[in-house]
């Protein structure tokens, strides 16, 4: 193994942390609570430190919301969208091996129209 595969191994900032939406069942509506299960058995054996990120943009371009976790890894991440669309939702662990999940979840309701 060579010196720079121990610095910068080549399984950082991969894509292991698992989104799901913790009921698959749940119509997706503007407005209403959305819960999201992070699954977290790929970042295994090295496993996750914090902190974590969550983002989430909404299809306007905005970020409507950010969340540093820095105490513990969360089983299940939340949020409220306030408008229709296509919403990005992003989990990072911030330092570490900078593992990440994302969902794009359509949601159901009026898209706000920027003039």
């Amino acid at each position: 193994m060579s010196f720079i595969d121990e610095v910068s191994p080549r399984y950082i900032g991969e894509d292991r942390l698992r989104l799901t939406l913790a009921d698959p069942d749940q119509v997706l509506a503007a407005f209403e609570p959305v819960i999201i299960a992070v699954d977290y058995s790929a970042a295994l054996p090295e496993g996750i430190m914090l902190p974590m990120e969550l983002t989430v943009t909404a299809p306007s371009g905005t970020q409507i919301l950010r969340r540093v976790y820095r105490r513990f890894p969360p089983p299940e991440l939340a949020f409220v969208p306030r408008e229709g669309g296509a919403h990005l939702v992003r989990f990072t662990e911030q330092w570490h091996n900078q593992w990440w999940g994302r969902l794009v979840l359509e949601i159901a309701g009026d898209r706000i129209r920027l003039a």
